[in-house]
């Protein structure tokens, strides 16, 4: 499930599923949906997902949150905070711009302080956890194309094209040998 509502909680901690384990927990986190102060709570990020445990909760799975940075622009938002975009609901044949636009959330720690490591941690989970349903580019088959060029023998390999040979154009060395004398006067 990418993002559930009302996690199931064990006190402030969140039920975690098999093999899950907390890796970084910030307290006193408010979540901004868009320009909504959903609370302030403990963000706790895992090794699956990044759970909220403040008001109802949320638990969001990695692969769900399509970008992640850190913000400090005050222009952008007044406080520092981690920044995430998530995946959005994608209609087939609907580009239009007039749509509710890319979700956005905002944890905002109580101490920016935090911001820092709370990033590494979220950037490290995240990569642990890629998008099972996004295609990879598939530059492997490019590579072994490479590969296999490279290896051929000479015969098979396509010709360069003319290339500089310094027997054949020996007047083009005059002058760097004459400029060479006038630099040593």
């Amino acid at each position: 499930m990418p993002i559930e509502k009302g996690p199931p909680r064990n006190g402030d901690l969140p039920v975690l599923e098999e093999g899950e384990e907390i890796k970084f927990s910030e307290t006193q986190t408010r979540l901004y949906t868009h320009q909504h102060c959903e609370g302030e709570g403990t963000l706790h990020l895992t090794n699956k997902r990044v759970v909220w445990m403040g008001g109802p909760g949320c638990a969001i799975d990695y692969p769900f949150i399509t970008l992640h940075a850190v913000s400090r622009d005050k222009n952008a938002w007044p406080d520092p905070c981690l920044y995430c975009q998530l995946r959005g609901e994608e209609s087939a044949g609907d580009e239009d711009d007039d749509g509710p636009g890319i979700p956005e959330l905002r944890f905002v720690p109580a101490k920016p302080e935090n911001l820092q490591q709370m990033f590494m941690v979220f950037s490290e989970m995240s990569a642990l956890n890629p998008d099972p349903n996004e295609e990879e580019e598939d530059d492997s088959e490019e590579d072994e194309d490479l590969l296999a060029a490279m290896m051929a023998p000479p015969e098979s390999q396509p010709e360069l094209g003319v290339m500089w040979n310094a027997d054949v154009n020996d007047e083009a060395m005059e002058d760097a040998d004459e400029d060479a004398d006038d630099v040593q006067m």
